[in-house]
């Protein structure tokens, strides 16, 4: 069911799957005393939100390799080649909507623009789609009454996707964060083709960094 499927949403998140939208403690921006809850855009698997909306040939030419990336990956988990290829375009499509309703990088740059303190019961009215105490006991957070919502226009935006998609597509882009966060801990196809798109294709890496190299990384950033 719908219900139990944004069940899951906390537990992927607390794998470190960008699932939605970000979810994290923060310091109050009008009373630096007191840190405060937060919810935030997010759920995106290109970085940023100008990928997915800019029309330029560079741009059509990158989602076009992104959605081709995902093919690949779901093709290496054992779907089809024309399953992969239609939960691709799934992906895709789904992340364009999350991106429509998503701050740009110059707007997010003004602290008043990211800053709607409010009751819990009001993110709630935003998004009712989601069962927000839920979600906040499912999180282990200790109890609050009111949280920063950096983009509330998003979370409306978010209310719509989670309420208008099949499940089928909810469960395809819960499945494709779930690989695509666990990607460099999995077989080497996985390594590699991950890299080809991530490394190569969005940095211009030239080769992947030494096993001992990523493993202090990985235990750098669990610290």
């Amino acid at each position: 069911s719908r219900g139990a499927l944004l069940a899951e949403v906390p537990r992927l998140q607390l794998l470190g799957v960008n699932a939605f939208f970000g979810f994290s403690s923060e310091p109050d921006a009008k009373n630096s005393n007191q840190v405060i809850a937060g919810v935030d855009q997010g759920g995106l698997g290109l970085p940023d939100r100008d990928y997915y909306l800019k029309t330029d040939a560079k741009s059509v030419q990158l989602r076009q390799q992104y959605v081709e990336h995902v093919r690949k990956m779901f093709e290496l988990t054992g779907e089809s080649p024309a399953q992969a290829a239609a939960d691709a375009q799934a992906v895709l499509r789904l992340e364009t909507s999350l991106a429509q309703a998503a701050l740009d990088r110059v707007a997010r740059r003004d602290p008043q623009q990211t800053y709607h303190k409010m009751p819990v019961k009001d993110l709630a009215a935003l998004a009712p789609g989601v069962d927000w105490p839920k979600y906040f006991a499912a999180t282990g957070t200790p109890a609050f009454a009111d949280l920063n919502v950096a983009v509330p226009t998003f979370f409306k935006a978010l209310n719509t996707v989670l309420t208008a998609s099949s499940i089928n597509d909810l469960k395809t882009y819960l499945r494709w964060h779930l690989l695509h966060a666990e990607a460099a801990l999995l077989a080497k196809p996985f390594l590699d083709e991950n890299f080809r798109f991530y490394g190569q294709t969005l940095t211009g890496a030239k080769e992947l960094q030494a096993r001992w190299k990523r493993c202090v990384e990985a235990t750098d950033d669990d610290l």
